[in-house]
C-alpha cells in the first residue's frame, strides 16, 4: 500500500475499521500510521524495500529447507534470525528506547533499530508473506511473536536478535519487567489480535506524547487508533483524558458519555462517572 498524501493514509486507516480482524495487514496499518507522522518520507521507495526483503527472504528460507532437508518451524525460525539479523542487522534500541524513531517503521528501516513491537510487526509481516502461521504475544510489557507448524511452537524475540524464547527467558524478562516475585502465566502467551497489535504499536507513541506533555499531539495519534478500532471505547476514555488536559471540557464530556454507556465493569463505570461529575463541576 503506497500513500502518497496524509488524506490517502487516514481514508485508508478509516477502511480498516470496518475490516474483519483478520484481513488487516498490519505492515499497511502500520506504515499508514508512520507515513501520518513523517509525510515527507518516500513511501514507494519504502515499498520496494520491503517487496526486495520479502524476494531474499525466500530464498534465503528454500535454500535453508534443502540444507537442513527439513521445513520445520525450527527452520522457519533460522531463516527468520538471517534475514532480520544476519543480513539487515535489526536490533532492540535498548540505549535509547524511548526514541520516537523506534515507533516509526521508516525510521525502525534506516535505523535497523526500534521496539519490541515495531521490529515484529516487520518481521511477522515477512513470515505472514511466506504463508507462515505467526502471531504477535502480548507478553507483559514486552511484544514478542509466535511461529507456529504442524503443532510445534516457538516464541522468538527480535528486540533480542531473534531469538527463541525458553521458559527461563520469559521468567528473566517477567521479572525485570514486573517484579522479581512475578510469576509466568498461560495467559501472557495469548495471541494478540492484528488491531490490539496495531493499537499497542501508537499507545507506545501516545504515552511518549503524554510524559512530555504534548497532550495535542496525544490526542491526534488516539483519533488516528480510533480510525481502524471504532468499537474501542477505550479510546473515548482516552479522548475524554486528554481533552480535560487541553482544558476542552465539552469535549471531554461527550467521550466520557460514550466510554461511560458502552462499560459493562460497574468499577470502571463508577470511575468514569466521577470523572464526569468533575468535568461539570468545572463547568460551573
Amino acid at each position: 500500500m503506497i500513500f502518497d498524501n496524509e488524506t490517502a493514509a487516514e481514508n485508508y486507516l478509516q477502511s480498516i475499521g470496518s475490516l474483519n480482524d483478520g484481513d488487516i495487514d498490519i505492515l499497511n496499518v502500520a506504515i499508514a500510521f508512520s507515513y501520518l507522522n513523517t509525510p515527507t518520507v518516500d513511501p514507494v521507495q519504502f515499498n520496494d524495500h520491503i517487496h526486495a526483503l520479502k524476494v531474499e527472504f525466500k530464498d534465503i528460507y528454500d535454500n535453508l529447507c534443502a540444507k537442513e532437508n527439513s521445513d520445520s518451524v525450527f527452520v522457519q525460525a533460522q531463516a527468520l534470525k538471517m534475514i532480520m539479523v544476519d543480513i539487515c542487522n535489526f536490533c532492540g534500541d535498548d540505549k535509547d528506547y524511548d526514541n520516537l524513531d523506534n515507533i516509526n517503521l521508516f525510521n525502525v528501516m534506516s535505523r535497523r533499530k526500534g521496539l519490541p513491537i515495531s521490529l515484529c510487526i516487520i518481521a511477522i509481516s515477512l513470515c505472514r508473506s511466506m504463508g507462515w502461521h505467526a502471531d504477535g504475544i502480548n507478553f507483559p510489557g514486552h511484544f514478542m511473536m509466535r511461529l507456529e507448524k504442524e503443532g510445534a511452537r516457538v516464541l522468538i524475540d527480535p528486540f533480542q536478535s531473534c531469538q527463541i524464547l525458553e521458559a527461563k527467558d520469559l521468567r528473566l524478562i517477567l521479572k525485570n519487567i514486573v517484579g522479581e516475585y512475578a510469576e509466568l502465566s498461560n495467559n501472557y502467551y495469548t495471541p494478540c489480535t492484528n488491531r490490539d497489535t496495531l493499537l499497542r504499536f501508537q499507545n507506545n507513541l501516545k504515552y511518549r506524547h503524554i510524559d512530555a506533555e504534548n497532550y495535542d499531539d496525544a490526542l491526534v495519534i488516539v483519533h488516528r487508533m480510533a480510525l481502524i478500532a471504532p468499537q474501542d471505547h477505550r479510546l473515548n476514555l482516552d479522548k475524554a483524558v486528554l481533552y480535560a488536559r487541553l482544558d476542552q471540557v465539552h469535549a471531554a464530556i461527550d467521550n466520557i458519555k460514550i466510554y461511560i454507556d458502552n462499560t459493562a465493569e460497574p468499577y470502571d463505570r463508577q470511575e468514569a462517572q466521577d470523572f464526569l461529575n468533575q468535568l461539570r463541576l468545572r463547568l460551573n
